[in-house]
């Protein structure tokens, strides 16, 4: 069984170095177990996402910066979350005029490529029967992010040959 997502609930980011939370504004009037409901349109960043402490995506030009100023060392950075879909799949059987109820059963991405999972619906007495297995989708997110990656690294050690080129020249000029 899923359990409906409610304010308050629990989150996780494949990028992020700490768990985030869901807020649910008290303007949905919508309750369960005695909490503000939760729809797949709750997904705005900094609103309804809190941000995941720091975030190590190297796609996240702030944390590439930091990296490559740092010689290629990783160097996360403060997590802003930039979500800018709502979650999936949801579940359309209990809100008739609202967006699909929020389930803890559903995903969203950052633009950084990170994971959004739910780890604790903020309540445990209200269920429903589980949508789509989104394994295989999560599998997919997780092996394009690791891709993007792979990447990001790959042109960050080239970044970092270049630079310590540079510097070495640099010791070199200075030395004639």
């Amino acid at each position: 069984m899923a359990n409906y997502v409610c304010d308050g609930a629990g989150l996780s980011c494949t990028f992020g170095l700490a768990p985030g939370s869901l807020s649910v504004l008290p303007s949905k009037r919508i309750q369960m177990g005695g909490k503000e409901a939760a729809n797949i349109m709750d997904f705005a960043p900094m609103t309804n996402i809190s941000d995941f402490g720091n975030c190590t995506s190297l796609i996240n030009p702030v944390v590439a910066a930091a990296t490559a100023k740092n010689m290629g060392v990783l160097e996360p950075q403060k997590c802003v979350p930039v979500v800018v879909a709502p979650w999936m799949p949801g579940n359309p059987t209990v809100f008739e005029t609202s967006p699909p109820a929020l389930t803890d059963q559903c995903i969203n991405t950052c633009m950084w490529m990170g994971i959004i999972q739910i780890t604790n619906p903020g309540q445990m007495t209200v269920t429903c029967e589980p949508g789509p297995d989104m394994s295989a989708m999560i599998a997919d997110l997780q092996a394009q992010a690791d891709a993007a990656s792979k990447e990001m690294e790959d042109k960050m050690d080239d970044l970092v040959e270049e630079a310590k080129k540079e510097k070495a020249e640099e010791e070199a000029k200075k030395k004639k």
